[in-house]
């Protein structure tokens, strides 16, 4: 009588490592910490009294699909992937045939309130994390969308933070400090007013440091600045002007061409490009403005 053998159910490779990125031994018990990258108004409720917020800008539950498509970072193939309940890989053609029966077989992966802890041995959870197109980390998404969530690096955010603290510091000690003469064209290229008083002028300027430290500091020096400063001032005293003739540039007293400017666009800056790349006539202007 022929024997029959029954073919065994389940995933031969249970309980191999997973590739997720994070095998390493030591990490078996590690528990990596994720945080929905948005927040949402209407989960913003405020304290009547104080004014504050009162609870976490987060849904009570954000839960992310439990299979779908994706290119996969290794391997750079287009994959169905699902996430099911003791079985070690997110990837079907790697799940040994295994056809989930209902609901129940599908490993739920649900932020709590905007944040999801998840040990180093829920491989199949963390490979989703890993490589579902809404993690900040993914390098290659099938879908080109926003970030939904990502991994949180203490030592990494720690840094980030210090570093723009200190670039806050430089931001706001160069605008307390700097002199009146290297503010005010600065002040202009960052849209202040600057026909209005010195010191409401730096009152704007400091809060402009204040916004964006990284691009202040990095633009302050910028030598295109006073370039288009001393254009601008020649527009505001009728020495050029941008709109005696459409489209050009003209010496407000003679009338005599200077060069094309187009409408709408900014002069100021514009000629300030044009002297950085070596334009003659552009340099020759701003020469003769300067002596003015």
């Amino acid at each position: 009588m022929e024997q029959t053998v029954e073919k065994k159910k389940g995933n031969p490779n249970f309980g191999k490592k997973a590739d997720t990125g994070f095998n390493q031994i030591e990490d078996i018990n590690k528990v990596y910490q994720f945080i929905l990258c948005q927040t949402y108004e209407r989960y913003k409720p405020v304290d009547k009294d104080s004014g504050f917020m009162s609870t976490s800008p987060y849904p009570p539950k954000y839960q992310l699909p439990s299979e779908g498509v994706t290119l996969d970072d290794e391997t750079k193939r287009m994959r169905r992937w699902r996430c099911l309940r003791g079985i070690d890989t997110i990837w079907v053609d790697e799940q040994d045939g295994m056809e989930p029966q209902g609901f129940e077989d599908y490993e739920m992966v649900e932020f709590t309130y905007g944040k999801l802890n998840v040990r180093a041995f829920e491989k199949n959870k963390l490979a989703v994390l890993l490589n579902f197109d809404g993690f900040e980390g993914k390098k290659n998404r099938r879908n080109d969308i926003s970030p939904v969530y990502r991994l949180i690096d203490e030592q990494k955010d720690l840094n980030s933070q210090l570093n723009h603290l200190d670039l806050e510091y430089e931001a706001l000690k160069t605008a307390n400090e700097c002199s009146d003469e290297e503010m005010i064209p600065f002040a202009y290229v960052l849209g202040i007013n600057v026909e209005q008083s010195t010191k409401a002028i730096r009152r704007d300027f400091i809060g402009k440091a204040k916004f964006n430290p990284s691009y202040f500091v990095k633009y302050f020096v910028d030598p295109k600045n006073k370039i288009s400063y001393v254009v601008y001032n020649a527009i505001q005293k009728g020495i050029i002007s941008d709109s005696g003739v459409e489209g050009k540039l003209i010496w407000s007293e003679s009338q005599k061409v200077i060069m094309d400017a187009p409408k709408g666009s900014s002069v100021a800056q514009d000629i300030a490009k044009l002297v950085m790349k070596g334009d003659e006539t552009a340099i020759n202007l701003v020469e003769q403005l300067k002596k003015m």
